[in-house]
């Protein structure tokens, strides 16, 4: 008895307004459609934020549709939760999954609190239960604790779908809802979406927690734990009575944060596309950029980092931590040659030794031939 458990797909986000971000995010639910009829799964369960907005756009709803249809051509069910994204802001308005569910049959709908609170598959005489409680805000906390206190699962396997912030993984005010020690005793599996990185617990009486994560890259902090361990989903194995889990990758296009050093641009440029170069990833990466170094540079340096372009999908500047070096200089000297006071000026203007001596053979040799050399030079650097 093997499901594939998925979440946070966000079919629909746009992020940086690009048509390829979104045609990446299509793309994850693509190969997960393709993981779920591959492995021959009993049933596919998604633990919220199926769509990136509560409305979702008809191209969302028509790829949710389209890349599903192949799970009903082989009787696997699609077994969902709203999460926050999906979750109606005003009273009159409807879960996105309740159209495709309870309108359209074409997925199975936990809310948890209102109606039939579990799913049952059967094989061979085993009964698994999934159960599912729908994304619940903090002004609801106490409703979802006595909704959980409640249940009393009774198949030969239960499993519990949740999208809620847990205290161990969101310590920080208003983000989390439930602590672990929350859960009620008697599931075998804890599929719980909400953090987009992935993580895995085994509780003390064996059964496990488990955060899917989303299938795509939708923010830059989850670029570090998605290089440590990828994206994609969880095939689980309840044929026994401790579950077995299997995390599964899918492709997704590359994405880097780098810092760069505004005084040396052109090196730091040299460096990134060795680095690019190195990627074995056929679709091009996203670069996340950390401007460093002297904020009198950034204008020069923003102006040489097309470069990238033709290397890269996009690059942005993620962070700009340059500094106003000028502030750091000591006020020009009042006192010595005309030289050394124009020397002392420019210098106190963040000009560093190199640029200075360029700037006083061009005034000194304004009226020769060699001063607009010396200004293509100054141009140079």
């Amino acid at each position: 008895m093997q499901i594939l458990h998925i979440s946070d797909t966000h079919l629909g986000s746009r992020r940086y307004n690009r048509e390829s971000r979104e045609e990446d995010v299509y793309n994850a639910f693509h190969q997960l459609m393709e993981i779920a009829v591959r492995e021959h799964v009993k049933a596919v369960i998604h633990t919220g934020d199926l769509f990136d907005v509560y409305k979702p756009s008809n191209r969302a709803l028509k790829v949710f549709v389209d890349e599903t249809r192949v799970l009903r051509e082989n009787g696997v069910p699609f077994i969902t939760i709203p999460g926050d994204h999906d979750t109606p802001k005003v009273r009159e308005e409807v879960y996105p999954q309740r159209l495709l569910g309870d309108s359209l049959g074409l997925i199975k709908v936990l809310l948890g609190d209102s109606e039939k609170s579990f799913y049952e598959l059967r094989e061979d005489n085993l009964s698994v239960k999934i159960y599912g409680i729908r994304n619940m805000s903090n002004v609801f906390k106490e409703r979802l604790l006595q909704i959980l206190g409640s249940l009393k699962p009774d198949g030969d396997r239960n499993v519990l779908m949740l999208h809620q912030g847990f205290r161990e993984m969101l310590p920080y005010d208003n983000a989390w809802q439930l602590e672990i020690g929350n859960l009620p005793k008697g599931f075998q599996y804890y599929a719980c979406g909400h953090v987009h990185s992935r993580i895995e617990n085994v509780l003390p009486d064996g059964s496990r927690l488990v955060v899917a994560g989303s299938p795509e890259i939708i923010r830059e902090e989850e670029i570090e734990p998605w290089a440590k361990k990828g994206k994609g989903g969880y095939l689980v194995d309840l044929s026994g009575k401790e579950p077995l889990t299997q995390p599964i990758n899918v492709d997704v296009r590359p994405q880097l944060v780098e810092k760069v050093r505004v005084d040396d641009v052109d090196s730091e440029i040299d460096r990134l596309l060795s680095k690019l170069q190195g990627l074995s990833s056929k679709r091009k990466p996203i670069l996340h950029l950390i401007l460093e170094g002297d904020s009198a540079r950034r204008a020069v340096a923003l102006k040489r980092l097309s470069r990238l372009e033709g290397y890269v999908d996009f690059y942005r500047v993620y962070k700009d931590e340059t500094i106003d070096v000028r502030e750091k200089v000591s006020p020009p000297q009042t006192q010595g040659s005309v030289e050394e006071l124009m020397a002392s000026y420019l210098k106190a203007q963040g000009y560093n030794e190199g640029e200075v001596k360029l700037i006083l053979e061009a005034v000194e040799k304004y009226d020769s031939d060699e001063a607009l050399e010396i200004l293509r030079k100054f141009a140079e650097m």
